[in-house]
């Protein structure tokens, strides 16, 4: 007869080799010694909201990993649907391997989703997306399915959009960290 102990032991290599546990998500480091010591990076898969206002600093904080990812031959993809972004101007970045695409408000949240989803793009970029409504949860499946990153920056959060991480920027180099309800830290991150 089993004892409760075997029972179990045998329960857990049967759901071990059934269904086993995922392994922890990988991160993108942020290129920022000090907002990584705090978020381990950004979520690969998963989805980092960066917001604040115009000149808060929101781009700077994701400028190190596009120069980073660039110079390891990573293409990486920027939706800009309102077309700010002027990629010449952007120090560090090689631009043999940053997609820029310019699809108007109406299309950016499926653009940024078939990028996250095609597997073929670590890092997707958001910029002043629209409000996603009902394409926030399909932005997130995408992440998923394609082992992407993707970074929404905007003014405000997108209360629809369930980001693993939110860097809110306060300017003069200083971001609180927000994860669940509660937030973190505020740090400088010179």
């Amino acid at each position: 007869m089993a004892t409760r102990a075997s029972i179990i032991a045998d329960l857990k290599a049967h759901i071990e080799q059934v269904a086993p546990m995922r392994p922890p998500p990988k991160a993108n480091p942020t290129g920022i010694t000090a907002l990584d010591a705090h978020i381990g990076g950004w979520p690969q898969p998963g989805i980092a909201l960066v917001y604040g206002p115009v000149g808060s600093g929101r781009f700077s904080l994701v400028l190190p990993a596009l120069q980073e990812a660039t110079h390891s031959a990573q293409t990486v993809a920027v939706v800009d649907p309102i077309g700010w972004l002027h990629p010449p101007g952007l120090p560090g970045i090689n631009l043999k391997h940053l997609m820029l695409i310019r699809c108007g408000a109406y299309q950016a949240n499926w653009a940024a989703t078939q990028l996250a989803s095609s597997g073929a793009i670590p890092i997707v970029i958001l910029l002043d997306p629209p409000p996603l409504s009902n394409g926030a949860a399909r932005l997130n499946r995408a992440t998923e399915v394609g082992q992407s990153t993707v970074i929404v920056l905007g003014e405000r959060p997108d209360p629809r959009l369930t980001p693993h991480i939110r860097l809110l920027c306060l300017g003069k180099n200083t971001v609180q960290i927000q994860r669940g309800a509660i937030n973190q830290p505020t740090i400088h991150i010179a």
